[in-house]
């Protein structure tokens, strides 16, 4: 990413593969890649046929060049603070900076301004997060909708072929993310659709949490938010061997990487712990709830209070932010 111009590539930075369709004055058509989560989920959003079909799609919004400008207009965010990601504060010189230590290091370092919101954390939404389920090979048709979801609160239904959100041309899946990571928490989207050869508009109402997702698969969540404590979720038989409620939050630590993670290691912790309750709250859903309120609810220079277990003993450590 050095010299990349991030006022002009902006995208999902966890991505492993991201497209770009351009024209040669830098007007964004659209954009493809997707990606869900870890190991087969990683490539379970895209395919060749919906790679085409975005081809076929950006081939088209090219010939109606530049009568169309002005709903691609919105293809581009808003001017980042840093136009390079050599001039972030905080990056590291690298042989070559991954495009996931952008994101990384613009996450460390809002916690250590001690500005980091949850605003910064839930990043590019899927179609699911909405209610929509989208057919892999096509990108923009609704395979189902999930019911009591925002998109079915809509009126959107299987079948339908999105053409439209909130006024943005869709390409693909990413383009739909793209939408709905610019998108206010509270608000209300336009999608215009196809159904049974007929165009028709919806009006998708959000609110809440919905750009709440899994942010372990991201690279970014690693100096970001986990800062060289590696773990993973302790598995329902684990558990249950253990003593521990199903519902209760059970991490066990994998791996402390140094000196990143020297404040756990003094602090006590070790490998092969399981992180129980932080400040004494049992009731995290997973690493995420963990990691999240971590960082959001203890800036630095604060302590934080884990639980663990140590075999079948229970243990309070204090540990200085990390």
């Amino acid at each position: 990413m050095e010299g990349v111009d991030l006022s002009q590539f902006q995208f999902d930075y966890d991505q492993t593969w991201c497209v770009f369709f351009l024209n040669a004055d830098g007007t964004v058509y659209g954009r493809y890649g997707t990606r869900a989560g870890r190991a087969a989920e990683s490539t379970s959003h895209i395919s060749i046929d919906s790679f085409k079909k975005a081809l076929e799609r950006a081939l088209k919004a090219h010939r109606g060049y530049p009568r169309n400008k002005s709903e691609l207009a919105a293809k581009r965010g808003e001017k980042p603070e840093h136009l390079l990601a050599e001039k972030i504060p905080g990056m590291q010189r690298h042989d070559c900076i991954h495009c996931h230590q952008v994101r990384e290091t613009i996450l460390r370092t809002k916690w250590q301004e001690k500005k980091l919101a949850a605003d910064d954390l839930w990043c590019y939404p899927l179609p699911e997060n909405i209610g929509l389920s989208i057919d892999v090979d096509d990108g923009l048709r609704v395979e189902s909708v999930e019911k009591g979801s925002p998109a079915a609160a809509a009126g959107v239904e299987a079948g339908d072929v999105l053409a439209t959100l909130n006024g943005q041309r869709l390409l693909s899946q990413a383009d739909i993310q793209w939408v709905l990571h610019n998108a206010p928490t509270e608000t209300k989207l336009t999608a215009t659709l196809t159904r049974g050869g007929k165009t028709m508009t919806k009006t998708i109402s959000l609110a809440g949490d919905w750009k709440k997702t899994d942010l372990m698969w991201r690279a970014s969540s690693g100096p970001g938010l986990r800062y060289g404590l590696w773990t993973e979720p302790l598995a329902a038989s684990e558990k249950k061997q253990r003593g521990l409620a199903e519902d209760e939050m059970a991490i066990s630590v994998k791996n402390l990487f140094l000196p990143r993670a020297e404040p756990l290691a003094k602090a006590g912790l070790k490998v092969g712990d399981v992180i129980v309750a932080v400040d004494g709250k049992a009731a995290f859903n997973g690493e995420t709830d963990f990691f999240t309120f971590v960082r959001l609810d203890h800036p630095p220079g604060d302590k934080v209070r884990l639980t663990i277990l140590r075999g079948k003993e229970r243990r309070e450590l204090e540990v200085s932010m990390w």
